[in-house]
């Protein structure tokens, strides 16, 4: 009998973690639209258990929608600076192959143009404000993943298989994302797919080898003096090499989403 309940005990634990990050698609009334402003997502945010994403995906017979809401200081200068991946799994697990990256972030030599505001007192926190917003201010290339062998690069509105992407920061700072993603534009059949994988992952820098003779790949906008290595928009208490460090290590957040 006691091996019995141990069994049981065992399989409701195993049961409970399988179920972890899984989310039903919610219902919308009518299909938002995709301007950054998400009013018309009338239910409470899903909440990252580790506080850097809050999420949304909803769902129709043809459409697939996203909203992703983010405040964290250094997961924003990590999608500003090196982007924002949408993958899908539909499969219902992670390392999905299909979606998009959007914004792309910014390449070497954009950042390397950039240089460090002046932050006069008493005005931290609305140069902090205009710093996020400015991250995202020229965002309008898509990059689709896994429709070619090559991934397709293209602009925001020039898209033409359906595909919509938005992100907007709003006046306290914080990034709003929105998609839709049709069905047909990666070839997913809803009724086979029980379970989606839904992965959010910023981009990361790129971790440079201190050896000088070595073929250096990555590069650091802290060392360049970066607009974005200002102190307003570090961490407290942070020196070079923590927050070296840190932008090195993506943002990710998995949903495991129940189709309707």
């Amino acid at each position: 009998m006691k091996k019995f309940l141990g069994l049981i005990l065992f399989l409701s634990s195993v049961a409970v973690v399988a179920q972890k990050g899984v989310h039903e698609s919610v219902k919308l009334d009518k299909p938002p639209v995709i301007d950054g402003r998400v009013d018309d997502w009338p239910m409470e945010w899903w909440i990252d258990p580790n506080g850097k994403f809050f999420s949304n995906v909803s769902n129709d017979e043809e459409n697939l929608y996203f909203r992703l809401k983010v405040a964290d200081d250094l997961t924003q200068q990590k999608i500003g600076l090196f982007g924002l991946y949408l993958k899908l799994n539909p499969k219902g697990k992670r390392k999905g192959k299909l979606g998009l990256k959007y914004p792309i972030g910014k390449d070497e030599s954009e950042i390397k143009k950039e240089k460090p505001e002046a932050v006069t007192p008493g005005t931290e926190a609305a140069a902090r404000i205009a710093m996020k917003k400015e991250l995202i201010s020229d965002v309008e290339v898509v990059e689709l993943l896994g429709l070619a062998k090559e991934n397709i690069v293209s602009s925001r509105l020039g898209l033409a298989n359906g595909i919509e992407a938005m992100i907007i920061a709003q006046d306290d700072g914080a990034y709003i994302y929105e998609a839709k993603i049709p069905f047909k534009a990666f070839g997913i059949n809803k009724k086979e797919v029980p379970l989606l994988g839904v992965e959010f992952e910023t981009g990361r820098l790129v971790v440079q080898n201190k050896n000088p003779s070595a073929n250096n790949t990555g590069y650091s906008p802290y060392s360049r003096g970066g607009a974005y290595g200002n102190p307003s928009m570090q961490q407290p208490q942070q020196n070079y090499n923590f927050q070296y460090n840190a932008l090195s290590s993506p943002g990710y957040l998995w949903v495991g989403v129940t189709l309707k």
